[in-house]
């Protein structure tokens, strides 16, 4: 008896209740397809344009949030010790010049200093 008890739950078992053959769904993308309204093209079409960027910085804002703030301090500080650096030498190297008009003006005043303290020597000499 119990070898038949075994036989039947075995069958049962092994007997699927649904006689039709499982149909495995290929494992291949579906077409995406544009919606058929206006405003459904803009929206992908900014989302196209647009969604990259915003996935990008969200990316970099949540590893800001996660890092260390006194790297991003240090780092702060390294960049203005180095533009302070560059505009010093900037200024050291290049200096101020005379336009073309405040040379002349500047050789027009010798000459006429000269002038002048020639007059005043000839007066005071008399």
């Amino acid at each position: 008896m119990s070898s038949r008890l075994a036989k039947q739950s075995l069958d049962l078992l092994l007997k699927s209740k649904n006689t039709e053959k499982r149909k495995w769904e290929s494992e291949e993308p579906k077409r995406v397809t544009l919606p058929t309204t206006k405003n459904g093209i803009k929206k992908i079409k900014y989302e196209i344009r647009y969604g990259r960027q915003q996935r990008a910085k969200a990316r970099q804002v949540s590893k800001e949030k996660k890092a260390n703030p006194l790297v991003a301090l240090y780092k702060e500080e390294e960049a203005m010790d180095e533009t302070l650096e560059r505009n010093l030498k900037i200024l050291r190297t290049q200096r101020l010049k005379a336009s073309e008009t405040e040379k002349q003006a500047r050789v027009e005043l010798v000459k006429l200093n000269k002038a002048i303290s020639t007059d005043v020597a000839k007066k005071t000499s008399r």
